[in-house]
């Protein structure tokens, strides 16, 4: 039987540490999103990120230190767990005969990403993921309110 208490402070202090992180990564884009008047904000996109964050870490930490886990296990199950979550949050609008909350749902997709890299220990990639992010949701809406304004 494997002893799961013997996993060490400084270890789980590390997950916690990257839940942090990711935590605070997250809030940036819903941030953002929150700005633009979408639904997701900051709480949820932190909550998505360090959730995902913890779990892909705690995986690793049992891989390491208990030969029991597998992070990749874990990114399974947080793909599959933010899929119900994005189909939650895109719903067809019969007024306006459109689809609402794609972007949303691939912010949450996108800002779980951000969490997995930041629990696997890639917290320079977790930032520079949150930048790509930033810049591509904020670079397409001022587009898309250029074009509007055109039409």
């Amino acid at each position: 039987m494997i002893n799961l208490h013997a996993i060490g402070i400084w270890q789980q202090l590390s997950v916690i540490i990257d839940a942090m992180i990711a935590a605070v990564l997250g809030s940036l884009i819903g941030w953002e999103r929150d700005r633009a008047g979408k639904s997701a904000g900051p709480r949820t996109m932190a909550l998505v990120g360090s959730a995902s964050a913890a779990i892909v870490a705690i995986g690793a930490v049992m891989d390491v230190a208990a030969k029991y886990g597998d992070p990749t296990r874990a990114l399974h199950a947080i793909i599959t767990g933010i899929g119900f979550l994005g189909a939650g949050l895109i719903f067809t609008d019969k007024r306006s005969s459109g689809i609402q909350g794609v972007t949303t749902a691939a912010t949450v997709f996108s800002t779980a990403a951000v969490g997995v890299a930041v629990g696997l220990g890639f917290q320079v990639v977790g930032a520079g993921l949150t930048l790509v992010i930033l810049i591509i949701l904020r670079s397409t809406q001022v587009i898309e309110k250029s074009l509007n304004r055109d039409s």
